[in-house]
């Protein structure tokens, strides 16, 4: 199990965090997930076994918000 904080930016509220949460927490191999419009972070719980790091990325990407290195 992976834990890993990505800095993200566009959220403007909690429907927005709603958004991304139910998003990853959806897919497969995401655990748990939670995101902070006001610390602008999402924090992933994940089996590395069955999802990267480069698709969770691309999951919080395709949501419209931008995912920083």
């Amino acid at each position: 199990m992976m834990k890993k904080t990505f800095e993200v930016r566009g959220m403007h509220c909690s429907s927005c965090e709603m958004l991304i949460k139910d998003s990853l927490e959806e897919t497969k191999g995401v655990n748990a997930a939670e995101a902070s419009h006001k610390k602008a972070s999402v924090s992933v719980d994940y089996d590395e076994a069955k999802i990267s790091e480069k698709m969770i990325r691309s999951i919080i990407k395709n949501e419209g918000y931008e995912v920083l290195e």
